[in-house]
């Protein structure tokens, strides 16, 4: 009996320390420098997504931004992927793919793009273009309504990496890529660590996002910690939603 609770005492022991480990600005700062030497630039972002922050499901990439020309004008291009990780690969593969054109005076998307593919179910696949001074967007076809200058994941991030968080202690942010408009609203704190004798600047981000028809069961929660630089690099982004822990932890830069 002793033997067992020894056993389960220690595998406990090691679960807090690998959740830990998994979700410590410090740990991931120090990993990166180690990787990357003592500069730490914004590029081509990779990550590890954990579950529970503490089980490996899958990794994710967030590309840097290209300018290219769409329908005339110049947009910056930012593009997304998503892939489950080798250990579950043998029972089902799973992957996404985002692009967001995002026009370049308001920052805000014409065109989003998403898809989804898993083994055994169909092939998902969205196209959503956004009229932002009429406030419509169109999804095969359909026009729906939008708030002022709405956003899909992939241009929210943007924004986010460019905003001043030295000035910004608040935000709000309007959210849609299906149907129903979104709020994400956030307080952002600030903090200075230390990590071989060198100050790095800290920018926490907390927001909850919730559907503005005020309804109770579509509501998520995601925190953001971010690297200030000469523009804000997310080292570690934690969802909870529909119960489920989510964290994902920047492994490399490119």
């Amino acid at each position: 009996m002793r033997k067992i609770l020894l056993i389960l005492f220690t595998v406990i022991l090691f679960l807090i320390f690998v959740s830990w480990y998994n979700a410590n600005p410090r740990v991931i700062i120090s990993q990166l420098i180690k990787n990357k030497g003592i500069s730490i630039k914004t590029g081509q972002l990779r990550y590890r997504v954990y579950l529970l922050k503490i089980f490996p499901i899958g990794e994710a990439i967030l590309g840097a931004e290209d300018v290219e020309e769409y329908k005339g004008q110049k947009v910056y291009h930012l593009n997304g992927t998503a892939n489950n990780s080798r250990l579950f690969s043998h029972f089902f593969k799973a992957y996404a793919t985002l692009d967001s054109y995002i026009e370049m005076q308001q920052l805000n998307p014409i065109l989003f793009k998403q898809k989804l593919v898993v083994t055994g179910k169909p092939d998902l696949y969205r196209e959503v273009f956004y009229d932002q001074t009429n406030h419509i967007m169109s999804i095969e076809g359909v026009r729906r309504q939008i708030l002022p200058n709405t956003q899909d994941p992939l241009s929210l991030i943007f924004n986010i990496k460019h905003m001043d968080f030295n000035k910004i202690k608040e935000l709000e942010m309007n959210i849609n890529t299906n149907q129903k408009n979104y709020i994400l609203k956030g307080i952002v704190q600030s903090r200075d660590i230390s990590i071989h004798k060198k100050t790095y600047k800290i920018a926490f981000l907390e927001t909850t996002i919730k559907r503005r028809d005020k309804s109770p069961y579509h509501q998520s929660r995601i925190s953001i910690v971010l690297l200030k630089d000469k523009e804000n690099i997310p080292i570690l982004i934690k969802i909870f939603a529909s119960g489920m822990l989510i964290n994902a932890r920047l492994i490399d830069i490119q």
